[in-house]
């Protein structure tokens, strides 16, 4: 399996959570003011990730079975987020439209796939012959991931079908960044950096532009994790590990979750590639957009960031030893 074993997903979790000790650091020597995470957001939110998308199609050329396979990934992703937001009305009830618990169940059901999943798999399969393919499945989880946010996420934090938004949902950065990923993929047929021959005027431009997006692009993963250090030194850490609420969210996100979509993709006569990009994206930990909408829509926006960091911090041990079941009990392998 191309080296990636245990120990390496073990290696690549928290080589990846440990670039949040920064923004930790920074705030506690008040270096960084209030307000540090939101303008840090709204940087990778706008600027960057949308880079990301594009980037994640710039990896491999063109091949049929690719475009057929983002379909498969599409309806796979979409079939395993909304039998766990099932599973989470039955299991937290909530007949007074309480806030924690619409937080509660927000984040059991979507995870940190673009901050965290595309930087994490792209950190772990790097060097591999797959990292082509295995970018552009996990971008296309991400475009799921945002257009059920931005729909049926917000409905389930606000419990009020008003605040959901059809063109925040279709026009959002990150949609956007995919799309036009998309586009050129399907186009150009080839990564933009090699469309025109070596040694051309055109050639040098296009390398360079291409290099400069990746550079924003890669952006994600450090900016991303250093909100999650300033919002982790905001939090009294009382409040973090003496919440009911953060376990049980952090279980059926990162243990509940985990299990379906092992359960969804490994019997499947699909690549291995699919299985494991589904399987990686929808395992991570609460998304940071918890926090994000349950400020913006009148959630509980204290108990989110509690809820985000909980399961981030275990994710730790969760990500490799259900990795360890994925591989072990099914015998899934690239």
């Amino acid at each position: 399996m191309e080296n990636i074993d245990f120990l390496h997903v073990l290696i690549a979790v928290v080589s990846l959570v440990l670039l949040a000790v920064p923004g930790y650091v920074l705030v506690k020597c008040k270096l960084l003011k209030k307000g540090a995470a939101e303008a840090f957001s709204t940087l990778v939110l706008y600027g960057c990730q949308p880079m990301l998308m594009i980037m994640g199609f710039q990896k491999t050329a063109y091949d049929p079975k690719i475009g057929l396979n983002m379909l498969i990934v599409a309806g796979l992703a979409f079939l395993v987020h909304f039998v766990m937001i099932g599973l989470v009305y039955l299991i937290i009830r909530n007949k007074d439209n309480d806030k924690k618990k619409n937080v509660a169940r927000f984040a059991s059901v979507f995870g940190n796939c673009g901050y965290m999943g595309l930087p994490f798999l792209q950190m772990l399969f790097s060097g591999t012959t797959h990292i082509g393919e295995i970018l552009i499945y996990t971008s296309v989880v991400i475009a799921v991931f945002n257009l059920l946010t931005w729909s049926i996420g917000i409905f389930m934090i606000t419990g009020d079908r008003k605040d959901i938004s059809v063109k925040k949902a279709l026009l959002n950065p990150t949609i956007i960044g995919v799309a036009v990923g998309m586009i050129l993929f399907f186009a150009v047929k080839t990564p933009i950096a090699t469309a025109l021959p070596d040694g051309t005027v055109g050639h040098a431009i296009l390398s360079k532009l291409m290099q400069s997006i990746n550079f924003l692009a890669e952006t994600v993963t450090p900016l991303a994790m250093v909100v999650v250090g300033i919002k982790l030194a905001d939090v009294k850490i009382k409040d973090l590990f003496l919440d009911k609420w953060a376990y049980i969210t952090a279980v059926l996100k990162l243990i509940v979750m985990s299990v379906l979509s092992m359960l969804v993709v490994a019997f499947l006569p699909v690549s291995s590639t699919i299985k494991f990009a589904i399987f990686f994206t929808l395992s991570m930990p609460s998304a940071t957009n918890t926090v994000m909408f349950s400020v913006q829509f009148g959630g509980d926006g204290d108990s989110a960031s509690v809820m985000v960091l909980l399961s981030t911090i275990f994710s730790i041990v969760t990500i490799p030893l259900t990795y360890l079941a994925f591989t072990g009990i099914f015998g899934v392998a690239i």
